[in-house]
């Protein structure tokens, strides 16, 4: 099966503990914890295996419930027989996404093939998708250290479904790529706040831009709707942020108030202003996007401009610095001396400007990927 079958196994042939991202299963000679899923509908098989195991009777330990554990996480109907579970395979055919297609591209892959993908849109009146979502947020516990499960009986949740879809013998099959879960927030007094809570693609498709695909296509969708005021993320990613700080340059790169021309006069209250009404963009966002666009523009060769852009973005970054400055103030007004010492390396000026260099020079280097992103998408 391949990408189309996917299978994530842990194995030790040797060690007694097998450690589970941040858990560690005691007792167990060649523990084999399989774990496999069709790639449509996500039917699972589920195995434990192994060599040998402690005993009461002669260790006087315990081995630790692994199964029951594993069972936690995947929901009910799973099975662990592999007769049973080639059966299901074989109704893969029968499996289509789930909700409304919002878009569809290709991919190049290495072998010079042209893949199709598809982007869907769904919510939990779709029939089926409760039990298949159940399925499909257990990736999250295995591939995201953080992770919890969604309570999803609510209808302001929107998921959005990466699929590929190709042929096998003569029949069109989809094979899961990844999702997005997005909670519509009530902004008074009559709009909502998209807020994306979760997103994942599998790693067997990592790296081939789906990501970047999904979250343009979350937008697009968003940006049609008069009452979204503004599209945030809930404790984002560093990974989620240089994948949006992508696709939004992306999109501000061909608005009139973005011209390169108009960069080096300053980050504007035009900027925040189309940036909100044509994309629904935040003016957090939006002042990343400018000092992407007006690295892009500015010949960094030249001393002069490289330092006014250099004091434009440490002019944002300073604000939390500013903070210090105000509150070391006030600890000079009511702390004893002996009190206020033991403050004074938390903001001493010297570390703050050294702090202050190390983030401008971290942001600078994300930018730049971002610029080679899109020339390289050009």
């Amino acid at each position: 099966m391949e990408k189309k079958l996917a299978e994530y196994k842990c194995d030790t042939n040797e060690a007694t503990c097998l450690k589970l991202g941040s858990e560690v299963a005691f007792g167990y000679k060649g523990l084999q914890i399989q774990l496999f899923y069709t790639a449509g509908n996500l039917s699972t098989l589920f195995k434990v295996k192994y060599s040998s195991k402690v005993t009461d009777t002669f260790d006087c330990v315990e081995a630790d419930d692994v199964e029951a554990k594993i069972r936690e996480i995947i929901p009910a109907g799973f099975t662990s027989n592999t007769d049973d579970f080639i059966s299901l395979l074989e109704k893969e055919a029968n499996f289509k996404p789930f909700g409304t297609m919002l878009h569809s591209y290709t991919v190049h892959n290495e072998e010079a093939e042209q893949l199709t993908y598809q982007i869907h849109k769904a919510d939990i009146s779709c029939p089926g998708f409760q039990e298949y979502h159940e399925r499909l947020q257990t990736f999250l516990m295995w591939f995201i250290e953080t992770a919890s499960f969604l309570d999803i009986d609510d209808d302001r949740w929107d998921f959005f479904l990466v699929f590929e879809k190709y042929n096998k013998d003569g029949e069109t099959l989809y094979a899961t790529v990844g999702y997005m879960t997005v909670y519509n927030y009530y902004v008074y007094p009559d709009k909502t706040r998209p807020r994306v809570s979760q997103m994942l693609i599998l790693p067997p498709f990592q790296g081939e831009g789906h990501g970047a695909q999904l979250l343009e296509a979350v937008h697009r969708f968003y940006c049609s709707l008069p009452k979204v005021q503004d599209i945030t993320a809930e404790d984002p990613s560093e990974n989620y942020v240089k994948l949006r700080d992508y696709v939004l340059t992306k999109f501000c790169q061909n608005l009139p108030s973005f011209d390169a021309d108009k960069l080096h006069l300053g980050f504007s209250t035009d900027m925040i202003r189309e940036a909100q009404e044509k994309l629904k963009i935040n003016k957090k966002h939006a002042r990343r996007v400018y000092e992407i666009l007006r690295l892009r523009a500015t010949d960094m060769s030249d001393e002069e401009k490289a330092r006014a852009y250099r004091l434009e973005v440490k002019k944002r970054l300073f604000g939390p610095y500013r903070k210090n400055q105000r509150e070391l103030a006030k600890m000079r007004k009511c702390l004893r001396p002996e009190e206020l010492v033991s403050h004074m390396g938390q903001l001493d000026t010297q570390t703050q400007h050294e702090e202050l260099e190390k983030s401008y020079q971290l942001a600078v280097d994300d930018y730049r990927r971002v610029i080679e992103r899109l020339a390289s998408q050009a």
